[in-house]
């Protein structure tokens, strides 16, 4: 039977969520090969990591612009810019804002090159294997503003009221959401799985579920980078 998955980033690695038939379970992996090595063929997998990276230009992937916009003034910080391909070899944050400056016009973000081992991780493993999973990029905040009828939360996830409105919804999609959160937090430290990793696996999880035809892109026709990967973030809404 085919796997659904959520995953999320974390400081031991990856976490994940995934559902197989009516259960769902969590647990965290080293590497990203490992886990999707470890999934049944043609499980559909949905990560919070940006996929697909331009090599030059200054006007950025597509999908993150549109992201922006959709998430409103408010939010549209929760959307950075991913980063060039050529940064993904920098040897250093000051090697790489160079590297960005010479190829797209711009330097670095220091929160964008701080994920910069997990994007060329995830990049080396969808470029140089036979992939026998469906692997799709999302962000949170996209999910949570569809989940929500196409109204960003404002409230930062990291404080109660925005972990729990972002409950709230996930419950509508799991009843037993609140549950699976809290097995979640029980079971790893925080230094090594933070509340919003899990939070936000669980939101990659639900897109993850979701039937083909059910599933959205920012932007509507996404066009792939110079490697063949699509630069998109792939979204659902409530069916009711």
């Amino acid at each position: 039977m085919t796997k659904s998955v959520g995953i999320d980033g974390c400081k031991s690695g990856w976490f994940f969520f995934q559902k197989e038939g009516e259960e769902i379970t969590f647990g965290v992996e080293e590497s990203i090969s490992n886990l999707c090595d470890s999934l049944p063929d043609n499980s559909k997998v949905c990560i919070d990591i940006p996929i697909g990276l331009i090599d030059q230009g200054s006007a950025g992937r597509v999908c993150d612009v549109e992201a922006r916009k959709l998430l409103g003034r408010a939010k549209a910080s929760s959307v950075f810019p991913a980063p060039c391909r050529s940064v993904l070899q920098a040897r250093n944050y000051e090697d790489a804002k160079a590297l960005s400056v010479q190829a797209i016009g711009k330097k670095l973000s220091k929160q964008a090159y701080a994920i910069t081992p997990k994007i060329r991780e995830v990049d080396e493993f969808l470029r140089n294997r036979n992939r026998k999973v469906s692997i799709r990029e999302v962000h949170p905040e996209v999910c949570f503003w569809a989940l929500n009828g196409r109204s960003a939360l404002v409230t930062k996830k990291k404080k109660s009221d925005g972990f729990e409105q972002r409950m709230a919804l996930l419950e509508r999609m799991f009843p037993n959401a609140r549950n699976l959160v809290s097995e979640a937090l029980d079971a790893y430290p925080r230094k090594s799985v933070a509340r919003d990793d899990v939070l936000d696996a669980l939101v990659a999880l639900v897109v993850a579920c979701a039937p083909g035809e059910a599933l959205q892109t920012v932007p509507a026709s996404p066009v792939a980078d110079s490697e063949g990967l699509p630069m998109e973030i792939v979204f659902t809404e409530p069916t009711t």
